[in-house]
């Protein structure tokens, strides 16, 4: 039996995730996560880095401790919110602004510009739509300066999709269920946050989300297109290599020309 809706609200995205996020699985994996970023794009130290549909800031505030000054993004009011709280006890300075990410108006402010963690690549209601995502990293980046992507692997999704899975954290499992929407290029999904020692007895906090995935060659018309270059595909190992279809997940590095 499916948990997932026929149809996926287009605006998912706008309320999807709660304060229940800090608790989620991957939240565990901050420290690694943004070593790995960096090791895929080596910058020197310093930089100003733009984090995209932040959440609730975790890998913001892994970077200001590594010493980067980080602006974070993100369009849910509760996870702003919890981001300057955790910035204001850790003593850390990070400026959080809660906006849709295709309102914001930065021009070449930033070394670096993250979407980890999808960083709402895909999110939105049409091509045209998800294509504004990648000319405001372009307008937002200086001349040189560097985009990093983690997002769903289009060639996992068509060759293994449906899909349910599982993944356990500290205090919860979250159960997953995917399929391929093959018409429109979208993954489509629903996530169901279970704490340990609740009952299941509804669907209520189901999470259900859709995203548009792309082959590395539609990345790279898409990032020509908006005057950066894609420069590396990679796995999650943080190795370059070209994808296949055994991973869920891959990672591309672009360049501002």
């Amino acid at each position: 039996m499916t948990v997932l809706q026929e149809d996926i609200p287009q605006d998912w995205y706008e309320t999807a995730f709660t304060g229940m996020s800090a608790e989620m699985a991957w939240t565990e994996r901050t420290e690694s996560e943004i070593k790995r970023a960096l090791t895929m794009l080596r910058p020197h130290g310093g930089e100003r880095i733009l984090d995209l549909a932040c959440g609730t800031g975790r890998h913001s505030l892994e970077l200001v401790r590594q010493g980067f000054s980080v602006v974070g993004v993100e369009i849910g009011e509760e996870l702003v919110e919890i981001a300057r709280k955790d910035a204001a006890e850790q003593g850390l300075e990070a400026e959080f602004i809660q906006a849709d990410l295709r309102e914001l108006e930065f021009e070449a402010e930033f070394d670096v510009v993250l979407n980890l963690n999808d960083g709402a690549v895909g999110y939105f209601e049409t091509d045209e739509e998800n294509h504004r995502t990648f000319e405001v990293i372009s307008r937002a980046l200086k001349p040189g300066g560097q985009n990093l992507i983690q997002v769903p692997n289009v060639l996992y999704a068509r060759a293994r999709l449906p899909q349910r899975s599982w993944i356990p954290s500290e205090s919860m499992v979250e159960l997953v269920e995917h399929r391929w929407n093959k018409k429109n290029s979208y993954m489509e999904g629903a996530m169901i946050p279970v704490r340990f020692g609740e009952v299941l007895e509804n669907l209520d906090k189901r999470i259900e989300f859709r995203q548009r995935l792309y082959a590395v060659e539609e990345l790279r018309e898409i990032y020509d297109s908006v005057g950066m270059s894609l420069e590396r595909v990679f796995h999650g190992n943080g190795r370059p290599k070209e994808p296949t279809e055994n991973q869920f997940e891959i990672f591309a590095s672009a360049r501002k020309s």
